[in-house]
């Protein structure tokens, strides 16, 4: 297959990046062989000089001290940025064109992590030119960690971002300040990218794989291998526009896996091969490394329930050490062999750290340590969970298709602080003031008691303001707003701040309008909504929502639950409807469930929700500690869905009392606590 449309768009690319003047980075050593000597090496890739004064480089924190950079570059120029001139210069004597300034100056600066780390280029008005995100496993070149050799670039022109594109230093030492060891002119071709549009696919279907491909000379030829169980057979994928290829000639080849039957297992790698047959797959690492699917396949009801981001005072792990820690419960019937699933503290990195073999039964929790500190045992992950917020996630094994099972983002994490789903039907998770690790979290309280209770991204011209967002008072005590903050993205948590004298009491409501926040929500469900504390460190509530429907709100029902509903009333400033409610994740419920009462402790009224699948009797009493029914609240039959219940203890005296559904054959028995 001849790709010259391809290739000559390349060679356009190719010249416009060296015209714009693009410097890259093009060596890095982040791990020596011995005492640890780091370096950056910089290539300028334009015909023409570029001025650096005032560019710097940076690691992937950003409270790090710039390493500034100095002079001009000329037209392919090296410039080699070190950490430390007196442990280099030991090293490389005759190398001299160095940055003047260093990253780790007499080790007072920032290091290059050895597992792993970002080294960003940003320019003297801090826009960033480059960044390289490597790692000491996966597709990167492990021998580079500690083995004595760098990583460099094949060529200046390839893309750095990919794995593939980098290989270990012929040298060790590497080859700061001079062409590259392993430069070479005839690159091998790109195969990068790859999805399929189905990712769980029934007998039914015909899934359609897609992969970016390119080469800088010319493509021979791209292939779908594909193995359905009697070996792995090459089938062409097209660039064409037709056979399910959407446009022709934009380097997207398209193929289709024909539907297989029930518990096939479908495993699949493409393959991208130039005129000199040199060739690049997707996977990197394929045949033995592979991308799959198992037909009619569904996975466990396996949920991350609970995590900590910043353990000060909590449990620790075997080292003594109090680390980052989530926890995975077992919702499902069956138990579940948790060999080959992942976790990840992303939500579109679905091979971050392979979990062992584990047998996790029905109703158990399982602790994992998040401290990139894989040594010491096969629970301990090689990430950390960033107390500024970020997410946590699992995914099945990579033949039942490597989908993610369960994941959510989280929010600004304070110390000891914990965020998760406060009870097992609870449908967003919430930050909770006592961390309950390996077990449920139904004992733990919410850590606020103010909350973002109802919002609303867009209308149809419905009003003089499209977007609002509410908060609400669901403890017992006022509390005071004043210097408080609301914010639609965790990089800036303090976009807009409460004014002065700002006091919601206890059921009180106060909905607060785009023109006065002076930004909008978006609709596609890209945003989350934060409330932070005055000292602006301290989270108070964090939502992450989906995409929204215009002229329908989303927000908690019943009002300040961990249980969220779209409204087709709006009801800002005012308690939410109970009606034209639409539950997030089905109209009706699928099983029984009696929910835990809100809030909890209570005084005196709280609210307890239940749902039932059918139409049955249903029966909820109300019991003191001595077994004595001290309310009967339903003794009737109720159709499918799902009802609420305001259930006033004024009667009672402080203390535990437990309430109880009878419905048909399911029985579920709950603690609440009235405080007087």
């Amino acid at each position: 297959m001849k790709l010259r449309s391809v290739f000559i768009l390349l060679i356009i690319l190719a010249l416009s990046a060296m015209a714009s003047g693009q410097v890259i980075i093009n060596e890095i050593m982040y791990n020596s062989d011995g005492t640890d000597i780091e370096f950056v090496e910089l290539f300028n890739t334009a015909g023409t000089a570029q001025d650096v004064s005032g560019w710097y480089i940076l690691d992937d924190n950003d409270s790090h001290q710039h390493c500034i950079l100095s002079g001009t570059m000329t037209a392919g120029q090296y410039l080699v940025v070190v950490g430390n001139m007196t442990l280099f210069g030991v090293q490389y004597p005759a190398v001299s064109n160095i940055n003047p300034n260093y990253f780790d100056t007499d080790g007072n600066g920032w290091s290059l992590g050895n597992g792993g780390d970002t080294v960003r280029l940003f320019d003297s008005a801090a826009q960033l030119q480059d960044m390289v995100a490597y790692s000491d496993n996966g597709d990167w070149p492990g021998s580079a960690d500690g083995g004595g050799p760098s990583i460099e670039l094949f060529n200046p022109l390839l893309d750095n971002a990919l794995p593939e594109n980098w290989d270990p230093s012929i040298d060790d030492w590497g080859t700061p300040g001079e062409q590259n060891s392993i430069y070479t002119l005839n690159v091998v071709p790109t195969c990068k990218d790859g999805s399929r549009d189905i990712g769980l696919p029934t007998a039914n279907d015909n899934v359609t794989v897609t992969v970016v491909a390119y080469d800088s000379e010319e493509l021979n030829r791209v292939e779908l291998i594909v193995n359905t169980g009697a070996g792995y057979v090459a089938q062409p994928m097209s660039d064409n526009g037709l056979n399910g290829d959407s446009v022709a000639g934009d380097s997207i080849f398209t193929a289709v896996i024909a539907a297989q039957g029930t518990g096939t297992l479908v495993k699949y790698f493409a393959r991208a091969t130039d005129n000199a047959a040199q060739s690049d797959s997707w996977p990197n690492s394929a045949p033995a490394g592979y991308h799959a699917y198992t037909v009619d396949y569904t996975p466990p009801d396996l949920r991350i329930t609970e995590l900590l981001a910043v353990n000060d005072t909590g449990i620790q792990d075997e080292q003594g050490e109090n680390d980052d820690w989530f926890e995975i419960y077992n919702a499902d019937d069956l138990a579940v062999d948790l060999e080959g699933m992942y976790v990840s503290d992303m939500l579109n990195s679905n091979k971050m750290f392979e979990l062992p073999a584990f047998i996790l039964n029905p109703g158990e929790y399982l602790m994992l340590w998040a401290d990139n500190d894989t040594e010491q045992g096969s629970w301990h992950t090689n990430f950390r969970l960033a107390s500024g917020g970020e997410s946590i996630a699992i995914f099945e094994t990579v033949d039942h298709g490597n989908e993610m099972i369960h994941g959510w983002k989280f929010g600004l994490m304070s110390p000891d602080v914990s965020m998760g789903y406060p009870t097992l039907d609870s449908t967003a998770p919430e930050y909770l003031s006592n961390p309950t690790p390996d077990e449920s979290n139904d004992s733990s309280p919410l850590f606020s008691s103010v909350c973002i209770n109802e919002f609303l991204t867009t209308s149809n011209f419905g009003g003089p303001t499209d977007d609002w967002v509410e908060v609400y008072n669901r403890g017992n005590t006022p509390f005071d707003l004043s210097g408080c903050f609301i914010s639609d993205e965790r990089g800036d948590n303090t976009k807009w701040t409460f004014p002065a004298n700002t006091i919601l009491n206890p059921g009180e409501f106060l909905a607060i309008y785009e023109d006065v926040l002076g930004f909008n929500f978006s609709s596609e469900g890209n945003d989350v909504i934060m409330l932070t504390s005055t000292d602006s460190i301290t989270g108070l509530d964090f939502y992450d929502f989906g995409p929204q429907d215009a002229d329908k709100s989303e927000g908690r029902f019943p009002d300040g639950a961990s249980t969220w509903s779209q409204f087709a009333e709006l009801t800002d400033g005012s308690a939410n409807s109970t009606t034209a409610v639409e539950d997030l994740s089905d109209a009706l419920p699928k099983t029984c469930v009696l929910h835990q009462n809100y809030p909890n402790p209570f005084n005196p009224v709280t609210v307890i929700q239940y749902s039932i699948p059918t139409a049955q009797q249903v029966k909820i009493e109300v019991y003191n500690l001595m077994g004595q029914v001290v309310a009967e609240l339903v003794n009737q039959k109720k159709t499918a869905g799902s009802y609420v219940i305001d259930f006033d203890g004024t009667h009672l005296s402080s203390g535990v009392y437990l309430y109880r559904i009878t419905a048909g054959n399911y029985t579920q028995l709950r603690k609440m606590m009235l405080v007087k």
